[in-house]
């Protein structure tokens, strides 16, 4: 009998721990590239300006799921 089993994907994510909020310092979850340059914001402040920003970035990397993923893991210890 052949057993099946899943693959599993792991996604490799580009922001690190030591990577800021540029508003209040916390971990940064989101990073904003545009022409000018670069902005990291954590998941509220990226929140708080996302309409904003989106007339500013070119190329928006957004890895709030990050929280989602580590409460997870949490919850099944």
């Amino acid at each position: 009998m052949i057993e099946k089993t899943a693959d599993v994907i792991e996604k490799e994510y580009i922001l690190k721990v030591i990577d800021r909020c540029d508003s209040c310092g916390s971990q940064a979850l989101v990073l904003v590239k545009g022409f000018n340059g670069k902005l990291m914001f954590c998941g509220h402040h990226y929140a708080k300006h996302e309409k904003a920003l989106e007339k500013f970035a070119y190329e928006t990397i957004d890895e709030r799921e990050k929280i989602i993923q580590n409460k997870l893991i949490g919850s099944s210890n």
